[in-house]
Formats: C-alpha cells, sequence, structure tokens
C-alpha cells in the first residue's frame, strides 16, 4: 500500500543579504525539491503553501505558469506564518493520502534580509498595534518576548540570575550546533563570558536571544511512496497536529492570561500521540521554532519536554546539543542557522532522518518533531523513516 512521503527537498540556504526577491529564491528552491525527488514540473498535481506572507511574494498563480505545471489539479492555503508552514506540508500528506494528487509542492521562502522590514512590520500592521502599543514604545516582537521571559521568572519564581543563565544555556547550545552546520548564517563561537558582555536589546533579551534576518528559501515534495524510487521513499509524516487558541493573534503576546503556558502547543502534544502512537518525547530530535530563545523554553514546557519551571536544570550539560540526550534545533535554529520561519526546520528534520546531515548529525537518528507557533496557534509535525 502506498503512503505519502517526502520525497524531494530543496533548500536556498539562508544568508543576511542575497541581493534577490523571495520569488527567485523560491523559484529555485522548487526546482531543487522537484530534481531531488527526480521528477520533473509536469509530474507535480497539487501545491499548498502559507497563507499570509507567501500570496504575496511568490503566489501559486504565479507560480503555475513560471514552472510550467500544466497537470495541477489541486491548490490550497494553509494558514498564517510559522504554523502555516508547517500546516502547509501536513497538508500535501493529506492530499497525497486521499489520493487527490500523487506529487504535491509546499513552499516557503523569505528575503526579509533584502528587502522589507520583517517581522516588526508585520506586527506593524496590526492596528491595534500600531495604534496602542507602537506608539508608547511597545513596538515590535523583542518587547513582547522580552515582557514574557520576565513573566516566565516571575511565575515559577526564578531570579534574575537563573533566568540569565537558562537564557544563556538556551543561546549558547543552539549556537555550537550552528558552527556543526557548514550552511549555517552564524557560526561565530559564542562562550558564555561573549553572551554575558552583549548590551541589552530588551531586557532580559540580548542580540543573540533574538532571531536573526534572513533570505531564504525552502520547498518539499510529498509523493505517493509508489511513485518514487525507494531511495526517495525514506522519510514519512507519522502523524501531525494543529490548534488555535481563541484569542486574536494581535492581543496574544501582550494579553494571553495563559502565559507563559501554550495552550495550543499542549494540544498538539496530545494529537500527537494519539496520530503517530508516539510521544514528543519519543523523538530522537527535535525542531522547534525559536524566534527568541524564551520561546524555545516555553515550547519544551508545554510539549512536555521539559517540567514547568524546570527547564534549566534539564538543558544543563550540553543536552541541547547535536549529541546531547534532548537535541533541539540541530542546525542552530533561528536563532543561528536562518530566519526562514520553521521552514529551516523541515528542511534539518528531513536531512537527519535521511542520514544527509554531515557535521551535525544526531547518530541513527529514526524520529523527528517539528513544532511553529508559538502562540495562539500551533502546528506539530512527527517524522519518520519508513525502514523502523
Amino acid at each position: 500500500m502506498a503512503i505519502p512521503v517526502i520525497s524531494g527537498l530543496g533548500e536556498v540556504h539562508p544568508c543576511r543579504r542575497s541581493g534577490r526577491s523571495a520569488e527567485s529564491l523560491i523559484l529555485e528552491a522548487i526546482r531543487a525539491a522537484i530534481d531531488d525527488a527526480g521528477l520533473v514540473p509536469s509530474d507535480i498535481e497539487g501545491v499548498v503553501t502559507e497563507a499570509k506572507l507567501t500570496p504575496e511574494s511568490m503566489s501559486i498563480d504565479r507560480l503555475v505558469p513560471s514552472l510550467g505545471l500544466d497537470r495541477l489539479r489541486v491548490q490550497a492555503l494553509s494558514s498564517p506564518v510559522g504554523a502555516g508552514i508547517l500546516l502547509a506540508v501536513a497538508h500535501a500528506h493529506e492530499m497525497v493520502k486521499s489520493g487527490v494528487a500523487r506529487h504535491v509542492i509546499t513552499y516557503f521562502g523569505v528575503d526579509w534580509g533584502t528587502n522589507g522590514s520583517g517581522p516588526a512590520g508585520l506586527h506593524g500592521a496590526m492596528s491595534a498595534k500600531r495604534d496602542v502599543e507602537y506608539p508608547v514604545g511597545f513596538s515590535g516582537p523583542p518587547p513582547y518576548f522580552a515582557a514574557l521571559a520576565h513573566r516566565y521568572a516571575h511565575v515559577y519564581g526564578l531570579g534574575p540570575d537563573e533566568l540569565t543563565q537558562l537564557l544563556a544555556t538556551v543561546v549558547i547550545s543552539t549556537r555550537a550546533n550552528a558552527r556543526r552546520h557548514r550552511h549555517a548564517q552564524n557560526q561565530d563561537q559564542l562562550t558564555e563570558a561573549q553572551y554575558l558582555a552583549q548590551p541589552y536589546f530588551a531586557q532580559p533579551l540580548r542580540r543573540s536571544d533574538i532571531s536573526l534576518l534572513s533570505d531564504g528559501a525552502v520547498a518539499l515534495v510529498v509523493s505517493a511512496s509508489d511513485a518514487v524510487p525507494a531511495e526517495k521513499a525514506e522519510v514519512t509524516l507519522a502523524g501531525w497536529g494543529h490548534a488555535v487558541q481563541p484569542i486574536q493573534d494581535e492581543s496574544f503576546y501582550t494579553q494571553s492570561r495563559e502565559l507563559p503556558h501554550l495552550p495550543a502547543t499542549a494540544a498538539v502534544a496530545d494529537m500527537i500521540l494519539t496520530r503517530a502512537g508516539s510521544s514528543v518525547a519519543s523523538a530522537d530530535l527535535v525542531e522547534l521554532y525559536d524566534c527568541f530563545s524564551i520561546a524555545t523554553v516555553i515550547q519544551l514546557e508545554s510539549l512536555g519536554l521539559t517540567k514547568p519551571g524546570r527547564t534549566l536544570e534539564r538543558v544543563a550539560d550540553e543536552a541541547m546539543g547535536v549529541d546531547g540526550d534532548l537535541p533541539v534545533n540541530t542546525h542552530g535554529g533561528l536563532l543561528s542557522h536562518g530566519y526562514t520561519l520553521g521552514a529551516g526546520h523541515v528542511a534539518e528534520a528531513v536531512r537527519q532522518l535521511r542520514h544527509e546531515a554531515l557535521g551535525n548529525a544526531v547518530v541513527d537518528a529514526t524520529s523527528a518533531f517539528v513544532g511553529a507557533g508559538p502562540g495562539r496557534q500551533y502546528t506539530g509535525l512527527f517524522l519518520r523513516r519508513t525502514d523502523v
């Protein structure tokens, strides 16, 4: 019986400034993914992508003639930004599983390093933030997540030094992983002393606690396993989950009463257990949307990977490193690999499970969890090799 598999992977690795448009980056990634799957554009029958940024940067309407997709049968948009990027992968899986299409493309790319104002502009376009928060200096994601870090410390009784140590541990571990990845955008060494010497960007967050600004793109081809060679059918989506908390996006990070807990993230962990038959904690590696270091912490706790307020003791002694017992963001994540809003996290998981990671491989990895939100909505993918 044919199952959906990730047959093709294409990535334009992130850089600070490419001088190219997101459309150009995306087309290169898609062509690479189709080629990696051993297919040609006319084999593609479905396309699905993220719903907020991609329609402006590379709409499906423009994609179809650019690639010559003359057999397209189904197309769809998922949900906004990071969670939507992962949800698009899940939708592609369901399209193939249902028999609607044999080969489906999902893609995402961004040129925020070269063009645009990045996430600050995205948030600034929301009326409540533009009219109420920005005029008083509460301008953009760094202050939101700085406030979240203070909230976390207050709820769980962490002193300033403990909070600093927690954030430093996450950042230094992530950077160490990036230094082992040949295409990470930031491979500079980062010691604890160097981290502490950095000035605050938004206290308690320093520059290294904040995601990079990047250009880059990722594309995947999801195929029926009997429609591709066996060597292209190594990775499948064993289970996925998506959940949404009923609060407006523009209100979540500043007004959610649940913080630092993430209800949607916790709900996804339950879905993964039900649908994949495995817990998130059973995955050999975990790739989490780490727009800020504190975002990694609250996801680890909401997913049940660490105990609430006790993450520091769990991630000590390089536990989050590639060779640790809780490998997290093995490519360096948004903090050090590149800010492709979670698309790079999926690419890294696929590469790890194909056993194609060079220098940063989690030895004999057979399963991976990828999660993105992290906010009012969350999507999780549990990927597994097909030979286990």
